[in-house]
């Protein structure tokens, strides 16, 4: 584990990822740490898959599985063994339960954009406006901003591949946020956990209306993605380009949001090909200082 960790990880995944499968490491030890890796066999798999269930989600097994497999595939590569039995368990055995995608309303959306501090605000309106991770947006360098072709470019992403995007779409329109961008360093402050800080402004905001008698429906910050990308096909983007600019590995991803459209949107998202280019109207145009909804 401690060669993998030190000769494989560092250039194979991010740190975050790295970090992730090192703390799974450390789940699967009450199970596989007193053994050799030549006696790991599909029944100590199951076995751990056994005893882990029912007391964390399926999605903490399958990244815990994930882990393994990939250290049980170091040791292939490295001839200590010929197999690798964590990779050949089948994970529709713990399927991952999904949870239905819930748009942010607008009434929520502007409510927070109310009451979050500015800087936080800014980095929500950009989020909103691009459909990116939120890492993607919070660690944004001028460095990346290309404001003569309304461009931008993401280097560091959830599938480390480099991807370059308009930031004017019919998703959204990030002008108003990046025209003054600066050319160098970072866009917003750097924050530990920016979505623990949002939770903090929507749980206040949600005690505010409580008292007052109103609802408030809470969201998560990556909701925002989501509502980015519904819109980009309601204003009749191609699902096609949509994946591309999400940066989604396979289409079949990006068909989740077909749900939120009618039959007639469905038709026109879904017409053209994975090659054919988004028409978008020149970054220089001038824009509302409000996100479309």
């Amino acid at each position: 584990m401690l060669r993998w960790a030190k000769e494989v990880l560092p250039g194979a995944v991010k740190p975050a990822v790295a970090t992730r499968y090192l703390a799974s490491i450390g789940q699967l030890d009450a199970i596989f740490g007193a053994l050799r890796m030549d006696q790991i066999t599909p029944q100590t798999v199951a076995a751990y898959v056994s005893a882990r269930t029912g007391k964390v989600t399926n999605a903490t097994i399958r990244r815990d599985l994930t882990a393994l497999s990939r250290l049980m595939a170091a040791c292939v590569s490295w001839g200590w063994r010929t197999d690798n039995p964590a990779s050949a368990y089948d994970r529709s055995m713990v399927r991952e339960k999904r949870d239905p995608i819930t748009l942010p309303g607008d009434r929520e959306w502007h409510l927070l954009l109310a009451e979050a501090p500015e800087e936080i605000r800014r980095i929500l309106r950009l989020l909103d406006a691009t459909g990116f991770r939120s890492k993607e947006g919070e660690d944004l360098r001028g460095e990346q901003v290309d404001k003569a072709r309304g461009q931008i470019t993401l280097s560091i992403t959830k599938t480390m591949r480099r991807r370059v995007v308009n930031w004017r779409t019919p998703g959204g329109d990030a002008t108003p946020l990046l025209a003054d961008a600066p050319r160098t360093g970072r866009l917003f402050r750097a924050y530990p956990n920016f979505s623990s800080n949002v939770g903090q402004v929507m749980r206040r905001i949600e005690r505010q209306e409580q008292k007052a008698g109103r609802e408030f429906r809470r969201f998560r910050v990556h909701d925002l993605r989501h509502r980015f990308a519904v819109r980009w096909l309601k204003e009749g983007g191609n699902i096609y380009s949509l994946s591309n600019h999400l940066g989604h590995t396979s289409v079949k991803t990006t068909e989740i949001y077909l749900d939120h459209l009618t039959e007639q949107e469905r038709g026109v998202a879904q017409k053209g090909t994975q090659t054919a280019p988004e028409r978008v109207e020149s970054p220089s145009a001038k824009g509302d200082l409000e996100d479309a909804d």
